[in-house]
């Protein structure tokens, strides 16, 4: 002879069910919430452009504002002096991006590098013209957990340390 055992309540009361029922639809709601940000790429990978400008400087920086793991992430600065540049041109990155990035390549490369608590600088030969143009060919690195940082890229007078002008952004990392 098998027992039953019962799973549900054998009495539910009317306000428990309505409570049960609301819960579900506002379950319903947010998961359909999600997929549609996803789908119109509100959640997807997304690059802004920030500018800059002073002492004769105009700093921009095309980066990463919404990224995963993994996955490309745009890293472009460009210095602009009108007159030219009068020696190398140093650029300062936050040592957290450059921690946060997995580098392939530089375009151009550098001439050298340094590295402190909380920056790198990368010096570069100074362009013909008024425009150095800096491509970083680089992806988020994987395994990174998800966070929404601020860094800064500035230029960096190479005889003094003195910053130059300095451009701040976010970046955010989603699962």
């Amino acid at each position: 002879m098998a027992h039953h055992v019962a799973t549900l309540p054998t009495t539910r009361d009317a306000a428990a069910s309505r409570r049960g029922r609301n819960l579900r639809r506002i379950g319903i709601v947010l998961l359909c919430l999600v997929v549609a940000a996803a789908l119109v790429g509100l959640l997807g990978p997304r690059a802004a452009t920030t500018t800059a400008s002073g002492g004769g400087y105009e700093l921009t920086v095309r980066h990463g504002q919404i990224t995963r793991p993994s996955i490309p992430v745009p890293l472009e600065i460009t210095v602009e002096r009108p007159g030219g540049f009068d020696g190398p041109v140093t650029l300062s990155i936050s040592k957290g991006l450059v921690d946060r990035m997995d580098f392939n390549n530089w375009y151009p490369n550098p001439d050298g590098e340094t590295s402190g608590p909380d920056r790198a600088e990368y010096e570069f030969t100074p362009p013909d013209g008024d425009v150095l143009h800096v491509m970083l060919d680089a992806r988020t690195a994987p395994g990174q957990l998800p966070s929404a940082n601020r860094y800064a890229v500035a230029v960096v007078d190479s005889a003094t340390g003195q910053t130059l002008v300095a451009a701040s952004f976010r970046m955010t990392v989603l699962p």
